[in-house]
């Protein structure tokens, strides 16, 4: 039906998962302008944009007060939205951001499991109590992860990676920046990624003095040209060589 625009409003989950991309809005305000909408808005009957926020957002600042929409219960408004998304060009971020959802979802789904097996009973004093019934099995995370990648239509690995990536965007920011302007691969970002935090960690790995002769290793603090004999077998500190961890 003919729907006013100013009736209608977009899923909070939308502007969560789907970030503005000025190109992408340019070339479709060029479409509407010239075309008008060509695909239909989808939106519950209180007016709550399941598929179409962009086009709504763009046909409000071209000036249109009126856009075709289907109205439409949905059991699971949430999840619709990720269906509606399936096909459409997606950056390594909106892949990062549909999948915390569904990785998010789940560990409520879980919670809401375990709250499920509360049962309610009374102690020897007859006052009420309630327990929990133990539940051993946890899900696995890459069960969930494989489930995932089918549904956003991309490799487990490459989700992997992503999500590896993404969670680590304080640390390798620029890495991050290269990689939402599609300079850098997925697979790129991820080894500088991991380059960036490893290397710290070997920075910090303790280099140790050890015995030329009873091959005994020492503090990094005991240099030495503090002291003038091995502490452990005597021996003049001369023959000592230093020799890294692997």
């Amino acid at each position: 039906m003919d729907v006013e625009v100013n009736t209608l409003r977009p899923h909070p989950l939308n502007e969560k998962i789907y970030p503005t991309d000025a190109v992408q809005d340019e070339e479709l305000a060029v479409s509407m302008k010239e075309n008008g909408i060509l695909e239909k808005l989808v939106a519950t009957p209180d007016g709550t944009i399941i598929s179409g926020a962009r086009r709504w957002r763009l046909a409000k600042e071209l000036g249109m007060t009126h856009v075709d929409c289907e109205l439409r219960d949905f059991d699971d408004p949430e999840q619709a939205i990720i269906e509606y998304n399936r096909y459409r060009r997606k950056t390594p971020r909106i892949l990062a951001n549909e999948y915390n959802f569904i990785t998010e979802r789940r560990e409520e789904e879980a919670k809401k499991k375990q709250r499920a097996t509360q049962f309610t009973g009374k102690d020897k004093n007859g006052e009420p109590t309630i327990g929990v019934v133990k539940i051993d099995k946890t899900e696995d995370p890459v069960h969930i992860r494989e489930e995932a990648a089918e549904q956003l239509g991309v490799s487990s690995g490459k989700l992997y990676e992503i999500d590896y990536v993404f969670k680590h965007e304080d640390v390798a920011k620029p890495v991050v920046e290269k990689l939402d302007r599609e300079e850098i691969s997925v697979h790129q970002a991820f080894i500088e990624v991991k380059r960036a935090i490893e290397a710290p960690k070997a920075d910090v790995e303790p280099k140790t003095w050890k015995c030329g002769v009873c091959l005994q290793e020492q503090d990094v603090d005991v240099k030495p040209v503090a002291i003038t004999v091995c502490p452990d077998c005597a021996m003049d500190f001369q023959t000592w060589k230093v020799d890294k961890k692997p």
